[in-house]
């Protein structure tokens, strides 16, 4: 008993040492041949639920409603609804191979990360955290990329679980921005920091934790992120580290506590799929006013939609934030400052029946990435969407209708077909 107690301990202390990206130097300088361990399935997905729990209890302590059980599932369905499109995908096209092409063309001229790696390290945590920086400025300014992106700010709480609301095909547009890094560093170091990169921003989304003090000159916070997430919310695109914003002139600070988080133009809809595909929806209806050829479409997705000034200001780094205009930056807003999306309203059963949906999905997704042949694969992927479709349905309307049964029919069928490649292939 006393060993399995160590044992949990030792996970959770790896876990919070991965949220917090403070994993030893030596342990992320990986090279070509090295295994790049998939912190977020292994830690990550644990401790999501984890401090989500420890929110949600804290909550309750300071007498403050922070989570809603349809926004609450929409949110983990949504990541999970983006994980199987990633599956997919890096199984047809993986970045990876990008960055080892790079690898090969400059193999003589790369650092070597086993003889240097603290100085590795602070290169790839500096590196990946700009490159992340202009990968998130990019999604905001321009309308191909809001069209991936305005997933994650669709959630109109602000908790851990907005963490999770993610676009599906965000991430086949942002690693373009970190393979300068392949002509310095192996390919496994840049992907390892990639993920505690990732990781580390779990943390920004809650209410709960205002000013920092002199960490926040240098370190992403709540406070800084949450008006990241008040519309229009085309300020502080920060990763782990604040200063970008400042240096590049976008940042934005937080002077008072207001419970207003989402799209300017509420969303309207819990399910994963219509959030993915909103935005396109927009952009397909104002190339077809303009004439409706390729061309427009092509034309309207490189439109611009967030100006910012092009510039340096290095000089802000030392200035200080603003003060609060009212109270402290530890008070919990009192009330909502427009209405939220509701949803349907669910008895015990229908709660019962979300929460199944969702397992069906999260299953498909365990499934995945044990997937062996392309078919099954794309067995799993498909009924793992299916799954998270007629969960956003039903989180909408909370009745079984046709819409509805029919995705739940083809869940159930593509569920049952990746089960009988599985059998397959193990005998």
């Amino acid at each position: 008993m006393d060993s399995q107690i160590f044992e949990a301990g030792r996970y959770l202390s790896y876990g919070f040492r991965c949220l917090l990206y403070m994993l030893p130097p030596k342990e992320l300088a990986l090279v070509d041949g090295d295994r790049v361990p998939n912190l977020i399935a292994s830690h990550g997905i644990v401790m999501f639920f984890v401090l989500m729990g420890a929110e949600f209890v804290a909550g309750q302590f300071v007498q403050r409603k922070l989570y809603r059980f349809n926004d609450f599932l929409s949110c983990i369905a949504s990541g999970t609804f983006q994980q199987l499109c990633i599956e997919w995908l890096h199984r047809v096209a993986n970045p990876k191979s990008c960055y080892k092409m790079v690898n090969s063309l400059v193999s003589q001229n790369m650092v070597d990360v086993k003889k240097r790696p603290i100085f590795s390290w602070t290169c790839l945590m500096l590196g990946t955290d700009l490159a992340y920086y202009w990968a998130h400025r990019s999604l905001h300014v321009f309308h191909a990329g809001w069209a991936s992106h305005s997933v994650h700010h669709s959630g109109e709480d602000y908790n851990l679980a907005t963490a999770l609301r993610q676009g599906a095909l965000q991430n086949m547009m942002t690693w373009i921005f970190s393979l300068p890094l392949a002509l310095c560093f192996p390919a496994e170091s840049i992907l390892i920091h990639s993920q505690l990169n990732t990781l580390y921003q779990f943390w920004v989304h809650t209410e709960l934790c205002g000013r920092l003090g002199i960490l926040e000159f240098v370190l992403n916070s709540p406070f800084h992120h949450r008006m990241h997430h008040r519309p229009p919310g085309n300020c502080n695109y920060a990763g782990v580290l604040i200063i970008w914003d400042r240096l590049f002139k976008t940042y934005k600070c937080e002077t008072e506590r207001l419970d207003y988080f989402g799209l300017a133009q509420p969303a309207g809809t819990f399910d994963a799929l219509e959030l993915n595909l909103q935005h396109w929806r927009k952009m397909g209806r104002f190339s077809v006013l303009r004439g409706g050829c390729f061309w427009n479409v092509l034309r309207t997705s490189l439109v611009i939609r967030a100006h910012h000034e092009l510039g340096v200001a290095p000089w802000s780094l030392w200035e200080p934030f603003e003060e609060m205009k009212t109270g402290s930056s530890w008070s919990l807003p009192t009330s909502p400052t427009r209405p939220k999306y509701q949803g349907a309203s669910m008895d015990w059963m229908g709660r019962a029946a979300a929460v199944g949906m969702f397992l069906g999905s999260f299953l498909c997704l365990r499934r995945a990435d044990k997937s062996e042949t392309l078919a099954q694969l794309s067995c799993c992927v498909g009924g793992g969407l299916m799954w998270t479709c007629a969960l956003g349905k039903f989180l909408d309307t909370g009745a079984y209708d046709a819409a509805c049964a029919s995705r739940l029919l083809a869940a159930a069928s593509l569920t049952a077909a990746d089960i009988g490649f599985g059998a397959a292939a193990a005998k």
